[in-house]
């Protein structure tokens, strides 16, 4: 005879044993507005760059196969991120930091492995000459300084969660952030790359806020970080020429420093309400700089309009939501801030490519999260979204 009773007691137990693991799946909804905007940008990358592409690479396909293996990359350390163990990954976290700092100062070096591009040193070539090019991608290259954000991320999430820190006494576990802090910056501002430094900066102070550490000493000294970013923005003539251009762009030269924005604007007038149909962009026949990069928002807005541009700010609205809940949610302080960095991160980067689109703020090197092209920032990216994926495997809900 079977024993019912025992049956559904064993049921129950397992139940609780399963439920006491935590949520064992990932968050679905988050999961599919990463696909949709993916596959949206990959589709605008397209069509942003069929002309130019085939003009110069001889075949419309040339950044369309370049993007997608971006984002197969990109798509498959996201899916083994999502599942690593982060108390493994959080013992770690100083090692993958410290890898981020020795690859900032390495490209500080000249040699074949780090060239100076337009007097910057940016890159990392991991196949440089005399090393064979490989079949369609070439030259394999990518910008330590996005590695290094998500680097800053992990490692800060843990020294930020850590209670040995936090029950520190005084401005000693201050003193440690802002150094460490003004280490990473500081080897990115050589390259030089003050926007990438100061997104870096803000999203750390961002986790600093989001801590427990107390925020007395530095609410004192964030009028002080305040100036000191806003003396060394202005110290560089072009930085200079980029605000006057945002502020006045009637006295600007049209066809110089205030060409890009012009274009732009003109791009997005042109669309109007629905745009000029998905395809029927003119400005991307070699009118629009960079026009598969930072300046792929206008594209958006010429061919699909407002209703295009709106579905994207607000795809992004509900992807940074629904981390800002996932992150809400963690049981594991590690997890917590680790999640709220890379809503942080994709937060600023969004906001500051649709304010410089927009004209709210100036024009910046910043390509649009998981939409722009380049193999650095949507890679990194996408393994920092990885993470926030973990974090909602192993939260409540």
């Amino acid at each position: 005879m079977v024993d019912f009773k025992n049956m559904v007691l064993n049921r129950v137990k397992l139940k609780r044993k399963i439920s006491s693991k935590g949520n064992e799946q990932i968050d679905k909804v988050f999961l599919a507005i990463i696909s949709i905007i993916l596959g949206f940008g990959l589709l605008i990358v397209y069509e942003a760059t069929v002309v130019y592409s085939d003009t110069v690479f001889g075949g419309k396909y040339h950044f369309l196969l370049l993007q997608s293996a971006w984002i197969s990359i990109g798509i498959v350390g996201m899916v083994i991120i999502s599942k690593l163990n982060l108390d493994w990954v959080q013992k770690i976290s100083p090692y993958i930091f410290l890898v981020a700092i020795l690859l900032l100062m390495f490209i500080l070096i000249e040699s074949p492995f780090a060239p100076s591009v337009y007097g910057a040193k940016r890159w990392f070539v991991l196949n440089p000459k005399p090393f064979p090019e490989l079949p369609i991608i070439g030259r394999i290259s990518f910008q330590p300084s996005e590695f290094a954000k998500l680097a800053s991320i992990i490692f800060f999430a843990s020294f930020l969660s850590s209670r040995k820190i936090i029950e520190e006494k005084g401005a000693k576990p201050l003193l440690k952030f802002f150094v460490l802090l003004g280490l990473v910056c500081g080897l990115i501002l050589v390259e030089p790359d003050f926007t990438t430094a100061f997104i870096t900066a803000v999203i750390l102070i961002i986790m600093f806020f989001l801590s427990e550490f107390n925020l007395a000493y530095f609410m004192v000294s964030a009028p002080i970080l305040a100036l000191i970013a806003g003396l060394y923005a202005f110290s560089f003539e072009y930085r200079r020429e980029r605000i006057q251009t945002l502020l006045n762009p009637e006295s600007i030269d049209k066809m110089g420093a205030g060409y890009h924005i012009r274009q732009i604007m003109i791009a997005l007038g042109s669309g109007g309400f629905f745009g000029l149909g998905l395809g029927h962009s003119r400005q991307k026949y070699a009118y629009l700089p960079e026009v598969m990069s930072d300046s792929i928002f206008a594209i958006i807005g010429e061919e699909l309009g407002f209703l295009g541009t709106t579905l994207i700010v607000t795809l992004f609205c509900v992807m940074i939501l629904r981390g800002m809940k996932i992150s809400h949610n963690s049981n594991n302080p590690f997890g917590s801030l680790l999640s709220a960095g890379v809503i942080a991160w994709i937060s600023i980067q969004a906001l500051i490519n649709l304010g410089a689109m927009s004209r709210l703020l100036p024009l910046t090197g910043v390509p649009l999260p998981l939409i722009s092209y380049g193999g650095s920032s949507i890679i990194f990216m996408l393994w920092g979204l990885g993470f926030v994926l973990n974090v909602s495997r192993n939260g409540d809900k």
